[in-house]
């Protein structure tokens, strides 16, 4: 049930890590690109998506209770901490990429969006019980 209930997140994940991971280089030179932060809007687009899908995993599964109980801190934290990890990455181990404080914040508030979206949903649209 775990995988089940969590691969969207774990699928998503490894999207975030290849696209952070990708040099510079490597991105496409199209226009609208060049909207300025559209970095930052990448960053807080992907997190909002991954906290989201963690939150909805994580509530949904019923092997590992803590998960089930404590769902919205944990799919969170989860993500502000994958964030911090994909910066630390960039800046060591991936070429062509550097760390940037600010993405770090977007990634944050990508976070903290998708939770909240997520709490606004779970009550309307998604079958989900927990707490």
């Amino acid at each position: 049930m775990f995988i089940r209930y969590n691969l969207h997140g774990i699928i998503w994940s490894l999207i975030i890590l290849i696209l952070l991971g990708l040099p510079g280089d490597d991105l496409p030179d199209i226009s609208f690109f060049n909207i300025p932060y559209f970095d930052k809007i990448v960053h807080f687009f992907l997190f909002l998506v991954f906290v989201f899908f963690l939150a909805y995993g994580f509530a949904k599964q019923n092997r590992f209770n803590i998960l089930h109980q404590k769902f919205l801190l944990l799919s969170l934290l989860t993500g502000v901490i994958y964030g911090g990890l994909t910066e630390i990455l960039q800046e060591v181990v991936f070429t062509g990429r550097t760390s940037d404080f600010f993405d770090f914040i977007a990634d944050v508030a990508g976070c903290v969006t998708g939770l909240l979206f997520f709490f606004f949903l779970k009550g309307k649209i998604l079958p989900v019980q927990g707490k």
